[in-house]
């Protein structure tokens, strides 16, 4: 059986609203007890690689043009924003210098001509758009425009930009105490409209990572009430009005720091930390698979890539992804799939099954 247009939780619900992404691949249906965990050491079928950029300052995050063409990297550390034109990944420049006192911790692609960066200055969180130069040119350091999020001193924060596929809304995700943990505005031409939580989710916590389905749905990723500490992560797909949880899945222990969901492929990409609620995992990039199992619904996470300390993942073309890994030192590779992404046999006995 395979989800390639709609995941069905509830069948009627998701008939009546038709609006559940779909993602991953085939589950079983006859019972299989090794099919009811993932295979937290199995590393997915042969892919194809290659580096963007390597080399760089501190963590990293990651955004793409609407076309897929040119690949922008936040450089945490340093503040400022790189471009990579991806059809020769040694055209690099500075798209939106750094600034004295402003610290960007998330970046996101308004139109071909606009980035919005989520920033913090001394503790007032803003919402900043800049207006791009032409490629391999710098852009202005002023923004075109800033939208206030409210003030938090909290430190310990992992904040995500997400665009809608339409362009027209993007949402500021796992800001800290006391701001609302997920904040929307409206995107009008490349204009911004105050930000607000009117037709954001309600999860009941603060999510971990994002993202958009193709028809607006929000995918929130939570620590795990059932997991130990803050290790693990749950997953849910909520209504694009925010108003209704469509569907509540555990991701059995692995712990999920960002997330993109492809809309060319309906596949569902994070990047994992090796710490687990259950141990050890392989840290890099992951599948998550849709499974029926026993008449029951659950999420399976496929190890693709082993890379160490991933920061950030992005959707290019071709059903390619983007990731970016390490905290000290980063690197940026290309990673091509393959369309099925078998897991194997890790060598010590935990072997990935196929979906």
């Amino acid at each position: 059986m395979t989800f390639r247009r709609y995941l069905i939780l509830l069948p009627m619900l998701a008939g009546l609203l038709g609006m559940m992404p779909a993602w991953g691949q085939a589950g079983r249906t006859a019972r299989d007890p090794a099919a009811t965990d993932p295979p937290a050491g199995a590393v997915g079928g042969a892919t194809e690689s290659d580096v963007i950029a390597a080399d760089l300052d501190g963590p990293l995050r990651l955004a793409a043009s609407p076309t897929g063409q040119v690949l922008y990297l936040l450089r945490l550390r340093e503040g400022d924003v790189l471009a990579v034109d991806l059809a020769d990944p040694g055209k690099r420049w500075t798209a939106v210098p750094a600034t004295a006192g402003v610290r960007p911790v998330a970046v996101g692609v308004i139109d071909s001509s606009t980035l919005a960066l989520v920033v913090r200055q001394d503790g007032a969180w803003s919402i900043r758009s800049h207006r791009l130069a032409a490629p391999g040119m710098q852009s202005e350091v002023a923004p075109a425009q800033i939208v206030s999020l409210g003030v938090s001193s909290a430190e310990a924060f992992d904040v995500h930009l997400v665009v809608s596929p339409a362009r027209d809304w993007l949402a500021v995700v796992g800001l800290p105490e006391p701001l609302p943990a997920i904040l929307r505005t409206t995107i009008t031409g490349a204009r911004l409209g105050a930000a607000s939580e009117r037709r954001c989710p309600k999860p009941g916590g603060r999510p971990v990572a994002a993202t958009i389905g193709s028809s607006g749905e929000w995918g929130l990723f939570l620590p795990d009430a059932n997991a130990q500490a803050t290790t693990g992560s749950a997953f849910s797909w909520y209504s694009p009005t925010g108003a209704q949880r469509l569907q509540n899945l555990d991701l059995a222990g692995i712990s999920v720091r960002d997330a993109a969901f492809c809309r060319e492929t309906s596949l569902m990409w994070v990047t994992v930390d090796e710490e687990g609620a259950r141990g050890k995992v392989i840290a890099g990039l992951w599948r998550i698979d849709a499974a029926f199992i026993d008449g029951r619904q659950v999420a399976r996470g496929i190890a693709v890539a082993d890379l160490p300390s991933p920061t950030a993942v992005v959707c290019l073309p071709k059903g390619d992804v983007a990731v970016a890994h390490g905290d000290d030192v980063s690197r940026v590779v290309r990673i091509r799939p393959r369309a099925t992404g078998l897991p194997t046999d890790d060598g010590e006995g935990t072997k990935g099954k196929n979906p």
